[in-house]
């Protein structure tokens, strides 16, 4: 029974992997002119650095890894591990987005925390929330240029509440204790 569930579960991973694939050689390929879409758009420079690998993962997986601890559900559709060079996408929308271009549209997002991480203003920000704006500009530029859903577009609200630095707004980021 026990070797039965490892093989179920060695093809079902299979499978996974498998499925995310083409997916994954898609997206690898879209990387160069989105580097070069951002550098149009920001003052951020590519500095010929590794690109970052691509992978595809459940809504647990990318919770997990954003938080840093263990988080079953989120709304977060990506992250970039700027310790390992990654960018993880969810293989679904989240509840505020659409199937249409959704890993190009995340992919083009985590692309821009990339350069700001390799050309250094992770460091030239007051905390890392800073970076998001520039991101979410680039992502609705993406989304008008492509012709993608408008649904995609980060909601303004969002954009702002998301980029502000929980230091700077206690009222609005306070905790209990």
């Amino acid at each position: 029974c026990e070797t039965m569930r490892k093989i179920l579960f060695l093809l079902l991973l299979y499978a996974t992997l498998a499925q995310a694939e083409p997916k994954v050689n898609y997206l690898n390929t879209l990387v160069p002119n989105m580097i070069d879409f951002i550098r149009d758009k920001t003052n951020y420079k590519y500095n010929g650095d590794p690109y970052p690998e691509i992978f595809i993962v459940d809504e647990q997986s990318v919770c997990t890894g954003a938080y840093g601890k263990p988080v079953e559900t989120c709304d977060i559709a990506g992250y970039y591990n700027d310790d390992t060079n990654e960018i993880y996408i969810r293989e679904q929308p989240t509840q505020y987005m659409t199937d249409d271009r959704f890993m190009e549209v995340v992919l083009v997002h985590e692309l821009v925390h990339f350069l700001q991480y390799h050309d250094g203003t992770y460091e030239k920000v007051d905390c890392r929330q800073n970076l998001e704006m520039p991101a979410y500009e680039v992502q609705d530029a993406y989304i008008e240029l492509h012709g993608i859903d408008d649904e995609q577009k980060a909601d303004p609200l969002f954009a702002l509440i998301s980029s502000m630095c929980p230091n700077q707004h206690p009222l609005m980021f306070h905790h209990e204790q």
